[in-house]
């Protein structure tokens, strides 16, 4: 049976939340000089072009290796802390950390929950595409930068249909010897109740939404 796409261009793009003159942008721009927001913007989009199921292990080699990294993705129980644990996630073959797996358990059932941890990882996904939008910059230090965005996340697992979920973003950045690298990433899904309020937002029909641009409401 063919896959139904629920939402397709413009209606997705309002399940985005990113199209409509009715719905707030809040898009305040960067503060940083615009050499580094055009610097971190490249980056942002070179990791982002490297969640793909081929190109998963090199997201590491975009951290700075004199830092200690952290990481904190949205589908995942616990911190990525250190390059053991980074090392350990973005390879071809994902492992969870120890701190993420069950370890108070009746005998066998720890086994169970400790395989279903390890699968959570990107290797049982058969493709994904991570698009950020309206990436802010602001500096900390001279050779600290910060940035905040939006992710428009979709992947393919390999036993089941295509799906999506949306998210906030935060990274922080250093600048060394080889540009600008990051030392934090972190990600942030929204609440079950916004969640549910944009899921329900998405279901609406197109003509109501042009209404509601034009400023006139349905009769």
């Amino acid at each position: 049976m063919a896959q139904t796409i629920y939402y397709e261009g413009e209606d997705r793009e309002h399940y985005v939340g990113n199209a409509g003159s009715f719905y707030p942008q809040f898009d305040i721009g960067s503060t940083a000089p615009p050499e580094v927001t055009s610097e971190i913007e490249s980056l942002v989009t070179d990791f982002a072009g490297r969640w793909r199921a081929k190109t998963w292990p090199t997201l590491k080699d975009l951290f700075s290796p004199d830092d200690e990294p952290y990481v904190l993705l949205a589908h995942q129980p616990d911190w990525l802390v250190g390059w053991d644990e980074l090392n350990g996630y973005f390879s071809s073959k994902p492992k969870m950390p120890e701190k993420s797996i069950p370890g108070e358990a009746p005998p066998g059932l720890r086994e169970i929950e400790a395989s279903h941890y390890e699968s959570r990882a990107e290797n049982d996904l058969a493709e994904m595409m991570y698009t950020p939008d309206r990436i802010r910059v602001r500096m900390i230090d001279d050779d600290l930068a910060l940035a905040i965005w939006y992710v428009d996340f979709q992947f393919k697992p390999r036993f089941g249909s295509a799906k999506g979920e949306h998210f906030k973003a935060n990274a922080v950045f250093r600048n060394t010897t080889d540009g600008w690298k990051f030392i934090h990433y972190g990600e942030a899904p929204m609440s079950a109740i916004m969640y549910m309020e944009r899921l329900y937002r998405s279901q609406v029909s197109q003509e109501f939404l042009d209404l509601l641009s034009n400023g006139r409401r349905p009769q």
